[in-house]
């Protein structure tokens, strides 16, 4: 595979970043993917399916067997995020029921949370929100006078304009302060094999953005959980600590 990323010209999407997959994947993206962990440097890191995965822990390392059947394939990084994206629809039999369990579950756990926070703290009747990254925390104001406090966890952003999901630890411009508890639910993910919890992207809809949430609320035991509109979508998050203002 393929250490460094290049600039190419895709046919879809113009000049883009180079990324490399096996052949197995470029065919059939709906699978399993193995590779490193995405990073500022590195976002769009190598990947391969199962089968290149069992030759390559065979072997131990990448030589001559265990890539023999790798077939590398360039993409640019749209056309990557996409296919990884559509990953997500892999789940079949007992992995999907077991998936739709652990949803009905949480949104209803979240529903219980939000409904005790709206006879304890009027939550959705307040005026204005303020949210501050810095500090972590959300401010409900009434005629300028803060009314409700709560310390804040940003799930992820839905965009309605290009229908996708992407998790708050995948979103490089977000502060380290809103972001870090998330790392538990993307570790989470990929020990269990829940994908919608550990690819970065994917298609989704309100819908999905509120059953993420709900996931991350019984995972960190959170209070309960907020959705601010933002330019192409909007954006979840977790409350904790929520309190009346002094």
């Amino acid at each position: 595979m393929s250490d460094d990323d290049d600039s190419i010209d895709c046919g879809s999407h113009g000049k883009a970043t180079a990324t490399y997959v096996c052949g197995h994947l470029a065919a059939d993206p709906v699978q399993r993917w193995h590779g490193d962990q995405p990073t500022a440097a590195r976002p769009w890191p190598d990947a391969w399916c199962d089968r290149c995965n069992e030759a390559y822990l065979r072997e131990g390392e990448w030589n001559d067997a265990s890539s023999a059947d790798l077939d590398i394939q360039l993409l640019c990084h749209h056309c990557y995020e996409t296919a990884k994206g559509h990953s997500v629809g892999r789940l079949r039999g007992a992995s999907l029921a077991s998936w739709n369990d652990l949803l009905e579950t949480c949104t209803c756990e979240l529903r219980a949370k939000q409904d005790a926070l709206a006879q304890r703290f009027d939550l959705w009747r307040h005026e204005r929100w303020d949210w501050d990254q810095d500090r972590a925390e959300i401010v409900f104001s009434n005629d300028g006078a803060p009314a409700v406090v709560a310390t804040i966890s940003f799930v992820g952003s839905l965009s309605t304009r290009a229908g996708t999901w992407l998790w708050s630890w995948a979103n490089d411009s977000l502060a380290a302060e809103v972001v870090g508890k998330m790392a538990q639910v993307q570790d989470y993910g990929e020990a269990l094999d829940r994908p919608h919890l550990a690819v970065p992207l994917w298609p989704a809809d309100e819908r999905d953005g509120w059953a993420m949430t709900a996931v991350a609320a019984h995972l960190l035991d959170a209070d309960g959980a907020y959705r601010t509109p933002s330019d192409s979508g909007f954006l979840y998050m977790l409350l904790s600590d929520v309190r009346h203002a002094a």
